[in-house]
C-alpha cells in the first residue's frame, strides 16, 4: 500500500510541477523525496476551485503577486520602471509565453524597459544562461531573431545545446564564427551578465520560472494568476505602484 502511495504522490506531484512552471532538477528531487518520507494519513481535502479571472483593479498581495523583501536593485535611468522575466530555454512554459511578451513588448508603457534575464538555478539553466547572453552580443538588435531560434532549437528540434562545442555549431548555422562565440564566453560582459542572473535569482528566491519581476518590488507569474491575459493585467497595475 505505502509503495502504491507513493508512486501515485509522485505522479501527483508530477503534474503539480508541471502546471506551476519549470522548476530546477534539485528542487524536483527534493519535492519527490519528501513525499516518499511521508506515510500516509487521512486523505487531503478536496482541491480549491480554480479562481475566476480577478477584475482588472481587484489585484491583492499574496494572491496575484508577492512583495521582494528586500527589493532587487534595477538597472533602469531614474523615472523608469523595470520589468524583468526570468525564464530557462528549457522550460515549455516559458517558450508558450514568448507570444505574450511580444504582445506586450508592442502596448507596454513608454516609461517600461523590459528585460529577459535566464535564471541559473542549476549547473544546466547557468549554461543555458550562457547561452542567452552570447546570443544577445551577437545579435543585439534582434534582426536575426537568435532568441527566438535557440528557443525553437531546445522545444522544437528537441537539441542539446549543453557544451561549447554545441554552441559554436549552433551560432555557426547562424553565420557566427567559432572566434565571436568563445570571445563572447570570456568576455568580462558575460561575467557581469551572469552576475545580474545570479542578483535576480537570488533576490527573488523565486524556485520556479516563468516568473514576472516588476521594479525589483513585485513578482507575480502565470501559475499565480491564472492566464496570460491576466498576467498582463497585473504587470501593467504593478507597474503603476
Amino acid at each position: 500500500m505505502k509503495c502504491v502511495f507513493n508512486r501515485t504522490c509522485g505522479i501527483v506531484l508530477t503534474a503539480m510541477l508541471a502546471l506551476a512552471g519549470c522548476f530546477s532538477e534539485s528542487t524536483q528531487a527534493e519535492a519527490v523525496n519528501q513525499t516518499q518520507t511521508t506515510k500516509p494519513s487521512s486523505p487531503a481535502p478536496a482541491p480549491a476551485p480554480v479562481q475566476a479571472q480577478a477584475p482588472a483593479m481587484d489585484f491583492r498581495e499574496g494572491v496575484h503577486y508577492t512583495t521582494i523583501v528586500p527589493a532587487i536593485p534595477t538597472q533602469v535611468p531614474q523615472g523608469k520602471v523595470e520589468v524583468v522575466e526570468m525564464f530557462w530555454y528549457g522550460c515549455p512554459h516559458c517558450y508558450s509565453l514568448e507570444p505574450t511578451i511580444q504582445r506586450y513588448l508592442q502596448t507596454k508603457p513608454e516609461n517600461v524597459v523590459f528585460q529577459q534575464v535566464p535564471a541559473t538555478l542549476s549547473p544546466r539553466w547557468a549554461y543555458h544562461a550562457k547561452l542567452f547572453y552570447v546570443g544577445k552580443m551577437l545579435d543585439p538588435t534582434g534582426e536575426k531573431h537568435v532568441h527566438t531560434k535557440i528557443f525553437e532549437a531546445l522545444q522544437k528540434q528537441r537539441r542539446q545545446i549543453n557544451s561549447d562545442d554545441a554552441m559554436i555549431r549552433f551560432f555557426g548555422e547562424q553565420g557566427f564564427a567559432p572566434e565571436q562565440v568563445t570571445k563572447a564566453l570570456q568576455s568580462m560582459e558575460m561575467q557581469a551578465m551572469l552576475a545580474r542572473s545570479d542578483e535576480v535569482g537570488k533576490g527573488s528566491k523565486a524556485d520556479s520560472v516563468p516568473v514576472i519581476i516588476v521594479n525589483g518590488k513585485y513578482m507575480t507569474s502565470p501559475s499565480k494568476v491564472g492566464s496570460e491575459e491576466t498576467l498582463l493585467q497585473v504587470i501593467n497595475y504593478l507597474t503603476k505602484r
